[in-house]
């Protein structure tokens, strides 16, 4: 896969020069490949969110670069507003974004901002993004407001998505939904990364949503990027995720307690489904299980 994004020495500092000041992001370097889902986890205040601003330009690095496709995103500062039709970034609780009298004119709004003016261009548009986030069609004929929790969510990313976006952020998209609302959401998400093949980031508290959609972790610290590398991986250190105030998916933490006194259990299991072919595998093989 080629390399669509990078980051190098990435920084950030709120009130430089005053009482407050902070460094939120310190020295951030890596490498974001086209079509890979990348999770960011991280505990509150860890500078994960002010992370991903800087990578569509809403917010300005103090230091470092942002190279997107090859190019510093901030060498032609007058054009930075390009940048954020090629990176799409879905805020956290997104449906205070919406702001049209109908749906369809809210999901339009992104393709008539980037300068497309053919309405049969911005029809498949709205229609495509609508379909990829589970959207029914008779709802772009109603208020955003008459949606339900769920709807409006799907709405708002769906407005995102409409500008086709090569790289889409989504900063808690399943924050405040029902278990079954992100369930739903989570699979229409993956669903859509699949057909489009284009590069993901979720950022989420949740360890489960992280390990059922992403390839790779990053893990923020204290300003600093600790880990970077595929879930599997990074939830294998689920003792060095607990010391920075993470946690690991319930069953992952299981076969770890299991494995810490004395069973050969695999480190990473991160779904149950993966734990009971494994266990189920073992107790074959000892013939316990028919």
């Amino acid at each position: 896969m080629s390399e669509i994004l990078r980051l190098e020495n990435l920084g950030f500092t709120y009130g430089v020069g005053t009482p407050f000041e902070k460094r939120a992001v310190d020295d951030v370097s890596l490498s974001i490949n086209k079509g890979e889902f990348i999770g960011v986890i991280g505990h509150t205040g860890s500078g994960k969110s002010t992370l991903v601003q800087m990578l569509n330009g809403l917010i300005k690095p103090t230091d470092g670069k942002v190279i997107l496709e090859g190019e510093d995103i901030w060498e032609k500062p007058k054009e930075i507003r390009k940048v954020r039709f090629k990176v799409g970034m879905v805020f956290q609780y997104p449906e205070y974004q919406l702001f049209e009298e109908d749906v369809y004119k809210d999901i339009s709004f992104g393709p008539q901002n980037m300068g497309i003016i053919d309405p049969l261009e911005i029809d498949s548009r709205v229609r495509s993004a609508a379909k990829f986030t589970g959207l029914r069609e008779e709802l772009l004929e109603k208020s955003p407001f008459d949606l339900s929790g769920g709807e409006k969510r799907r709405a708002a990313i769906a407005g995102v998505i409409a500008m086709d976006p090569e790289i889409l952020i989504l900063d808690e998209p399943t924050a405040g939904l029902d278990p079954m609302g992100r369930d739903v959401l989570l699979s229409q998400i993956l669903q859509y990364h699949k057909r489009r093949q284009n590069t993901i980031l979720l950022v989420s508290h949740s360890m489960e949503d992280i390990a059922r959609v992403a390839d790779k972790i990053m893990v923020m610290n204290h300003s600093h990027l600790v880990m970077f590398d595929s879930t599997r991986e990074v939830f294998s250190h689920g003792r060095e995720l607990e010391k920075i105030g993470l946690r690991v998916p319930q069953i992952t933490k299981i076969m770890l307690e299991l494995k810490e006194k004395g069973f050969n259990v695999p480190d990473g299991i991160l779904t149950v489904d993966e734990a009971f072919e494994y266990i189920s595998r073992i107790l074959k093989k000892e013939g316990k299980l028919w």
